[in-house]
């Protein structure tokens, strides 16, 4: 195909990219999004910050009162994510003994706003 062809080819056609924010990209089944935690089930442990390999979540201090399999557990500090340092490599999902993170099945935000992301 000429250049001058696949110029007028491309004049007539519709375009093939997708109007972003307009339309919402499709995500496919699998995709590894931004790391979420349920905080009512984290017990502290520590475990994601151990085997993150990019150190994204570090422990902060959050004294309070969990459950765990049936016992009480006082939970001494919790995790905090650094979005933009996450890699989506899943190890904190796989070794976290209380389902507590995970990774979402939707696309990242991002922004300048700390709260949008540090979770």
């Amino acid at each position: 195909m000429s250049v001058l062809s696949e110029m007028l080819h491309n004049l007539v056609s519709r375009p093939v990219t997708i109007l972003y924010p307009k339309e919402k990209v499709p995500v496919p089944q699998g995709f590894r999004g931004r790391v979420a935690v349920i905080d009512e089930k984290c017990i502290g442990c520590s475990m994601c910050s151990l085997v993150c390999p990019s150190h994204a979540v570090t422990m902060v201090p959050d004294q309070r009162e969990v459950e765990f399999k049936g016992k009480k557990l006082v939970r001494k500090k919790r995790p905090q994510i650094e979005v933009f340092k996450c890699i989506r490599c899943a190890l904190c999902e796989r070794h976290c003994p209380a389902d507590a993170i995970y990774l979402k099945n939707e696309l990242s935000l991002s922004g300048t706003d700390r709260e949008a992301v540090v979770t």
